[in-house]
């Protein structure tokens, strides 16, 4: 039970200090007359910071993404880290085909 409620807690904290960094961003990428660069650096941003994945290969516990792939870069080497990188890369991708079609939309909305 105590492991649980940590693993809880943790995660909330995690996702509190991501959206307050995310947060953050947003403020600072308000004014930036390039749209495209605000939506790009939102969206990449949103998928390192909230990505979770796997943190070992035989459990279900989760960790952001971004950790795992460190870690695992660190302690196992380049060949295991993959296993995080995949799906990081994934999400970043797929993130930055949404910020394209974000941006693509609200400049259409503004011409008309």
């Amino acid at each position: 039970m105590g492991i649980d409620s940590n693993y809880f807690l943790l995660w909330c904290l995690y996702i509190v200090a991501g959206l307050s960094f995310y947060i953050s961003l947003w403020w600072l990428t308000r004014s930036s007359a390039i749209k495209l660069l605000n939506y790009s650096l939102r969206a990449i941003m949103a998928a390192v910071i909230f990505t979770p994945w796997s943190a070992n290969i035989y459990g279900d516990t989760l960790a952001p993404a971004l950790m795992v792939l460190v870690l695992d870069l660190i302690t196992i080497g380049e060949n295991s880290a993959a296993r995080a990188a995949v799906p990081l890369i994934l999400a970043i991708i797929i993130a930055e085909l949404i910020a394209i079609g974000l941006c693509w939309k609200n400049r259409r909305r503004v011409a008309k």
